[in-house]
């Protein structure tokens, strides 16, 4: 795989690696295995940051059922959840639901590790493999900003409830 046809990500990092004081040019011919490495903790640290974003809304959902739960009682409870509010309420707790299956596009392993590497007698060629993963790697990114987004929305909704919850026990007490 000539330097040209390498990822952006990997072009980057593999300056980055090569250069002294921001001073150097690229030479040709870093290992496969680095360039792969490279990938791989970038998915890594997509797959960490999905994880916990499920985790996230997997906590707003379970405040959504809370709050959802206290929806007709209202003499039982200090709670004041009207119609708007449970509306407000399962919109949030679905875009969390939302969220939480976009991250699980995030977190797929969608083929054998270095499954796309090709050997010979005498090569090994790994082209394939990296452009793959970098593939991967940039769609990955792009679900994860997505379910980010609807985990922002799904979070103001949320502290927009709760504020408004909030004040309501205020004002009862």
């Amino acid at each position: 795989m000539d330097y040209a046809d390498w990822p952006l990500f990997v072009r980057k990092k593999y300056w980055l690696s090569r250069l002294q004081i921001g001073v150097g040019e690229p030479v040709a011919g870093t290992p496969a295995d680095t360039a792969v490495e490279w990938l791989y903790e970038i998915l890594s640290m997509l797959d960490s940051k999905a994880s916990a974003l499920m985790r996230l809304n997997g906590v707003l959902i379970a405040a959504a059922a809370f709050l959802l739960g206290a929806v007709g009682r209202q003499g039982t409870t200090v709670l004041a959840t009207t119609p708007a509010d449970s509306r407000l309420i399962i919109s949030c707790a679905l875009l969390s639901a939302l969220s939480i299956f976009a991250c699980l596009f995030v977190v797929n392993v969608s083929w054998p590790f270095l499954g796309k590497t090709t050997l010979e007698d005498t090569r090994v060629d790994c082209s394939e493999e990296i452009r793959g993963l970098d593939s991967a790697c940039n769609f990955r990114r792009l679900i994860y900003r997505a379910a980010w987004w609807l985990s922002l929305v799904a979070s103001l909704g949320f502290l927009i409830e709760f504020a408004h919850q909030t004040l309501t026990v205020f004002e009862v007490t």
